[in-house]
């Protein structure tokens, strides 16, 4: 019997997942980093663009179908680009439109998101630890 401890469709996509909060991570530091900067856009990373990845089948992005009533991917239109610049902030007179506030938010959710899947890791490896080690 083959057994992965480091591989599996779980794993995968909490390495998606980590993969895409680290690069929100960064736009949100770079918005920051850019928050007195004149005429500079607010960016932000696609939950659509990371929902695509985490479902999809094989790399052209393809939502996976497993009976046969779900709803063909294709019905969804082109991928979403991944980073984009939101539409209607409010600039301020320098045409800068990046808030505080909002990103502080960001940063916030992105931090509680990054500690919950090392968590749910720690307890997956914790679990697996445990029953090598007092398994009988």
């Amino acid at each position: 019997m083959y057994l992965d401890l480091f591989e599996g469709k779980t794993l995968n996509a909490m390495e998606s997942y980590m993969d895409r909060l680290s690069q929100r991570h960064k736009i949100v530091a770079s918005n920051l980093a850019n928050i007195d900067t004149p005429g500079y856009k607010t960016k932000e990373i696609s939950f659509h663009a990371t929902m695509d990845e985490l479902t999809a089948k094989d790399s052209a992005g393809k939502l996976r179908i497993t009976r046969e009533r779900h709803i063909d991917g294709e019905a969804f239109g082109p991928p979403v680009n991944m980073v984009f610049q939101p539409e209607g902030l409010i600039e301020r007179a320098d045409k800068n439109n990046v808030d505080i506030d909002w990103e502080m938010k960001k940063l916030n959710e992105t931090s509680f998101g990054y500690s919950m899947m090392t968590q749910m890791l720690r307890g997956k490896y914790n679990k697996l630890s445990t029953s090598m080690t007092e398994g009988r």
